[in-house]
């Protein structure tokens, strides 16, 4: 008699608590998750906020986002990018930017005599009339969407990644890729507080609660010296939440073996 297949239901956010940004009727959504988690033989999801909410009658699993730590080696050796002319240390922002980003945060970083970089597209003019305002100060650049490939540029000029996100219950239950992604370039992380970025355990990441202390925190951290021993620290946090890492403990989750050699990124 040959098993049952398996099924694996895998919540990469709380889509309910982000109907609005998904376009979708919150009622729809959580009727569809509910079918998704009867049929699955394994749930899990990026964060225990998502888990502790199902009612289900089996274990669950968490399996926070991973990073591709690879596309980020040879960043400090990526070509420069020809639309960023920078003064001083550079802050940035790498990501959609919508409802789930903290404009108040950004207008606070603005106003410090440090360069904020925001890369990525603007969600459905979002931020209105106070965007357009923000974009125009002399000490902050946005470049628009850029391709994946070339994120490492971007990064190369950055002292500092920021992950400033709202409070709010989409945000709460997320796992912010992008802080990986700094860490994983080599660059200082300064986030507001998330229990998915909490959850990572280092100080190698600083929180702030309040814009003018996000402020302080991403000039201070953007002035330090570039020192090799943290950079190295980040880089080696970054490695032990890869893809190939999540990938194996998912394998391990659902009783499957490994097929080949599963490595690490390439440090």
């Amino acid at each position: 008699m040959s098993s049952a297949p398996t099924r694996v239901y895998y919540a990469t956010d709380a889509y309910d608590a982000g109907a609005d940004l998904l376009g979708r009727d919150p009622g729809w959504l959580r009727e569809l998750e509910r079918r998704r988690l009867v049929e699955a033989t394994h749930v899990g999801a990026v964060s225990s906020v998502i888990t502790d909410g199902w009612q289900v009658d089996r274990p669950t699993f968490v399996l926070p986002n991973g990073a591709n730590t690879r596309h980020y080696v040879g960043v400090d050796d990526a070509p420069l990018p020809d639309d960023v002319q920078a003064q001083g240390p550079v802050v940035g922002v790498v990501g959609h930017l919508s409802a789930r980003i903290d404009l108040d945060v950004l207008e606070a970083v603005a106003a410090r005599p440090i360069t904020l970089l925001l890369v990525g597209p603007r969600v459905e003019q979002w931020g209105g009339q106070r965007f357009e305002e923000l974009v125009q100060r002399p000490n902050v650049v946005w470049v628009g969407n850029k391709a994946y490939a070339e994120l490492p540029s971007y990064l190369r000029v950055m002292d500092v990644g920021l992950t400033p996100y709202v409070t709010s219950a989409f945000n709460q239950a997320s796992s912010p890729l992008k802080t990986l992604e700094y860490l994983a370039a080599g660059r200082a992380a300064l986030s507001t507080p998330l229990p998915g970025v909490t959850a990572l355990d280092t100080e190698l990441v600083e929180c702030a609660s309040t814009p003018h202390a996000f402020a302080v925190a991403a000039e201070r951290l953007a002035r330090r010296d570039r020192d090799d021993a943290l950079v190295r620290a980040r880089r080696e946090l970054a490695y032990t939440h890869d893809w190939d890492s999540r990938a194996r403990q998912l394998l391990e989750i659902i009783g499957l073996p490994a097929r080949g050699e599963v490595t690490t990124g390439s440090r």
